[in-house]
């Protein structure tokens, strides 16, 4: 694994992890209570590959500091815009964005924006929002159940969510747990109730029903939050290879718990994307 380094952004010192020395770039954006440790399925497996991989912790998660301006920072349009800058900042060209959870949603922000990239991998991110609309629609009901917006939840609290995000996996690694803890509260609650707000953001609906870059959209069979039915309701502008792919024996993380069958997909997508 790569040594983590640092750069300072929208005065917050963010940690990333980079491989590779040029190249087209895969983009890895992690979800709610999460850090770049989740991917190290993904960048072990394409460590010797033609492409150079970024692997970055949001603000109040991992190795990156709590936000120095929380009410700004701590939205998915804040991070999208903190996303964005660090990328021109390492010089970033060619490259997609794989997002996970919030980080999908993170990535949409970014493609309602016009960003740069050459398209987009997502899992267990739902285009909804900003705004109530449609939300029971794309999430199941189990979503609203978890400590997914709290800023004060529990130890237990955040173990039952733990078990819900990493599904299949037992035990789950200490990594990852230990992110989830480590996680500043106050992103789970501004972040959830900003969105639900409405007041700021790209329709992520009407996102992907015009972007022009391909979108490939992947989908845990046993995902407790994401609604795949609601998937197959978007419209979708660019659906790469015109289907949602379902991966079996998974859940809402399925690049960690079948990660043979994901890297093969991203590896796929990304040699068409780039």
């Amino acid at each position: 694994m790569a040594k983590a380094r640092h750069i300072n952004c929208h005065g917050v010192r963010i940690s990333y992890d980079l491989i590779g020395q040029a190249g087209p770039t895969l983009v890895f954006l992690h979800g709610n209570s999460g850090c770049k440790a989740v991917f190290e399925r993904q960048l072990a497996h394409f460590k010797d590959s033609r492409f150079r991989l970024l692997a970055i912790d949001l603000p109040g998660h991992g190795g990156s500091e709590d936000a120095a301006e929380p009410q700004r920072t701590y939205t998915i349009p804040g991070y999208a815009r903190l996303i964005e800058d660090v990328l021109q900042d390492l010089g970033i060209g060619s490259y997609i964005l794989v997002g996970w959870s919030l980080g999908g949603n993170i990535a949409l922000e970014m493609a309602g924006a016009s960003t740069a990239a050459n398209g987009m991998m997502i899992f267990g991110a739902p285009p909804v929002g900003p705004g109530m609309d449609n939300l029971d629609k794309a999430y199941l009901p189990a979503t609203f159940e978890t400590a997914i917006g709290d800023s004060e939840a529990t130890k237990a609290q955040i173990e039952t969510y733990i078990q819900a995000i990493y599904g299949t996996l037992n035990p789950v690694p200490e990594a990852f747990k230990a992110c989830a803890h480590r996680t500043d509260g106050r992103a789970r609650e501004i972040m959830v109730n900003h969105w639900m707000s409405g007041t700021d953001g790209y329709n992520q609906q009407d996102t992907v029903s015009r972007w022009k870059n391909p979108i490939c959209v992947v989908h845990g069979q046993d995902d407790p939050f994401v609604n795949r039915a609601y998937l197959d309701e978007i419209s979708w502008n660019n659906l790469w290879r015109e289907t949602v792919f379902t991966l079996t024996g998974c859940g809402h993380a399925p690049f960690i718990e079948a990660p043979a069958a994901f890297n093969t997909l991203l590896e796929d997508f990304a040699n068409d994307v780039l």
